[in-house]
């Protein structure tokens, strides 16, 4: 399970190192692996494929060769001035991805995560061949539902929030289960008819814009209770954490 809600990486920190490859009878290359929060997204920046999606972010130390590991992989794109790792995709809406591509250590760790174009530009500097922000794919409904639903206790597939929502959900701040569900599930909806889809909006801040968190709460610890929703005038809006909101 994810830690937390999504993660603004607005500080990624980068260091040298090598791998030793010495099983493949190769010589030693210099690497630079990139952390947020003490958490490795990408163990060499020179030799991940980036023009791949979903692309392999933590390859293996043992020959550097792309696909040789099991797991390291996000779904890369774009929502306004962010670059956003969300879980990998395969396949139509609905189908299982978990068990043929694993998640990098930093989706499971953070949740997705998202990048200000001001840090991408730090993965630049460190290795040119990191694409620039425009260049990669706006967001579509799988990759937004991942930035809002991934948190701690709450499972990584599209179809099984629901039911966890109608088990443990006791309300949402001094609202009835009723209300919080009415208020979730078209969300749901809308992000699920948009699957595939390219979409367009704005990552706002809502203190700039006077918005209200609205916070599930759980029959469980109060790490897992949500603050999925945010009053932003007359309607509730997707948070993504309880800095940032998603108006479409």
């Amino acid at each position: 399970m994810c830690d937390r809600p999504m993660q603004f990486c607005d500080r990624p920190t980068f260091a040298t190192w090598s791998p030793d490859f010495s099983s493949s009878e190769l010589p030693n290359p210099v690497w630079t692996r990139a952390k947020c929060d003490k958490t490795e997204l990408c163990n060499s920046l020179e030799y991940v494929e980036w023009d791949q999606n979903p692309v392999q972010v933590q390859i293996c130390g043992a020959s550097g060769t792309v696909g040789c590991a099991s797991g390291g992989y996000v779904h890369t794109s774009t929502v306004d001035d962010y670059v956003f790792w969300t879980m990998p995709q395969i396949g139509k809406v609905g189908e299982p991805t978990i068990d043929r591509l694993f998640p990098a250590t930093g989706l499971v760790k953070l949740g997705a995560i998202a990048f200000p174009i001001e840090s991408w530009t730090q993965f630049r500097a460190v290795a040119p061949h990191v694409p620039e922000a425009r260049c990669l794919p706006r967001a579509n409904g799988r990759a937004l539902w991942d930035a809002w639903a991934l948190g701690q206790g709450r499972p990584k597939a599209v179809g099984r929030l629901l039911p966890m929502l109608r088990a443990r959900l006791l309300g949402a701040e001094n609202r009835e289960t009723a209300y919080a569900m009415q208020r979730i599930e078209p969300w749901l909806d809308w992000f699920g008819q948009r699957g595939d889809l390219k979409m367009d909006g704005a990552i706002v801040e809502p203190l700039r814009v006077n918005a209200t968190l609205e916070t599930l709460y759980f029959d469980g610890p109060r790490e897992e209770d949500w603050p999925a929703l945010a009053r932003f005038g007359d309607s509730l809006v997707p948070a993504l954490d309880p800095a940032h909101i998603f108006v479409s």
